[in-house]
């Protein structure tokens, strides 16, 4: 009772956070958008998705030295304190109508969520055990993509029904909350370290991180898949603001029901997915999860897909995508032990929002350049990809895929 108590806590601290930077990044898109023009409307999504991530390429690395060298849950505290205050700030942008000081905020969440995202993952272990991984890791990605879900439509309905100022209101609650739920996170943690020597210089720390990543099989070609996985995800998030509302005619209501399927998608995948693998790290469904997400994107662009079918569509290449992501993020808490977990969950987000920035670049080219239905047949060929990759470069993905096929 008192662990299933302590694995609430965490997922709905998580949920909270997830939340309010969805709600602020789709405020952000849906807003600003009135004040600067419809003709800017690709360049603030462009923006708003980049200061979200940015700071992940310069803190990740002091985001793993503060998961070593102190207790994990009291990060996880201070970040959701710092997050009260971000939320005034962004207040003070949807007041004032100021499109800086609003993105701006959007950095600082940025910042805020770099900081404590190796520590929260940190804690999955420590909570669980290792026979509570894989469940830990789907059901913690679950809750997430609930919270992007419930802050996209929170963000869809609420900025055409109610005044800023509630809007604000909502903000700072939603933060207050978070912190009071960390307050209640109990896990049995290791001793943190005296100090830690690794370089804060992010270039440094990569180069070292990938030859340290050498010490375990497989485990920067995972760490590929799951940057990846969310440069997908990030360009899918981008080209749904723009394309059903610009292509498909829908309005910001109906723009963040598509949203949200994808996020109710991924979650069902992520949960399925730590229920499929039981006790075990299944990287058996890696595959699966890729060639039917590739699939499905190949069918958005050849159907030529609109209204039911069109969401019916996002929702399924949304839900294999979360079974090919949570096997990825389990391995490595299951390979990588001790305080060194801290280290590799850094590296591991340093390169994931690279590639998120890589993404925010990728989507604004593309779209000066094609119809934006392109960038569905773009996705599904780098899926697929992917997938093949990890098959052939990661031996564990091509023998519990073998596995995986016998027992089921």
């Amino acid at each position: 009772m008192a662990k299933r108590k302590n694995w609430f806590s965490l997922f709905f601290t998580n949920y909270l956070g997830v939340l309010n930077d969805n709600f602020l990044k789709t405020l952000a898109c849906f807003i600003c958008i009135a004040w600067v023009g419809k003709e800017n409307e690709s360049m603030v999504v462009t923006l708003a998705s980049a200061a979200l991530v940015i700071p992940y390429l310069l803190f990740s690395p002091l985001a793993g030295r503060l998961a070593k060298i102190y207790k994990k849950r009291k990060i996880v505290v201070w970040a959701k304190f710092a997050e009260m205050l971000i939320m005034v700030v962004a207040a003070a942008g949807f007041l004032m109508h100021s499109t800086v000081l609003v993105l701006s905020s959007i950095l600082l969440m940025g910042l805020q969520s770099a900081l404590f995202s190796p520590s929260k993952y940190g804690l999955i272990r420590d909570i669980g055990g290792e026979e509570g991984i894989s469940y830990g890791s789907g059901a913690m990605e679950m809750f997430a993509f609930v919270g992007i879900l419930t802050g996209t439509l929170m963000a869809a309905f609420l900025s055409e029904s109610v005044t800023i100022p509630v809007l604000c209101v909502i903000l700072f609650g939603v933060a207050l909350l978070g912190w009071l739920s960390s307050l209640t996170i109990r896990a049995n943690e290791s001793e943190p370290m005296k100090e830690s020597h690794e370089t804060l210089n992010p270039v440094k720390f990569v180069k070292d991180m990938f030859v340290r990543a050498l010490a375990f099989k497989g485990l920067n070609w995972v760490v590929v898949g799951l940057a990846t996985f969310w440069f997908i995800g990030s360009m899918i998030q981008m080209v749904l603001i723009v394309y059903c509302r610009s292509d498909l005619g829908m309005s910001d209501s109906e723009t963040g029901i598509v949203m949200s399927l994808a996020a109710v998608g991924i979650g069902a995948g992520c949960y399925l997915a730590g229920v499929l693998s039981r006790r075990d790290v299944e990287l058996g469904l890696v595959p699966y999860g890729g060639i039917t997400t590739g699939v499905t994107l190949l069918a958005i662009f050849l159907f030529d897909a609109h209204g039911v079918t069109f969401a019916i569509l996002v929702f399924l290449a949304a839900f294999f995508s979360g079974m090919f992501k949570v096997p990825l993020d389990a391995w490595i808490q299951a390979n990588v032990k001790g305080r060194e977990l801290g280290d590799m969950l850094a590296y591991s987000n340093l390169i994931t929002f690279l590639f998120m920035l890589m993404a925010s670049g990728c989507f604004g080219g593309m779209t000066m350049l094609f119809d934006t239905k392109y960038v569905f047949i773009f996705l599904a060929v780098l899926t697929f990809t992917i997938t093949v990759v990890l098959f052939l470069c990661v031996e564990e993905v091509r023998m519990r895929f073998k596995k995986f096929r016998l027992k089921n």
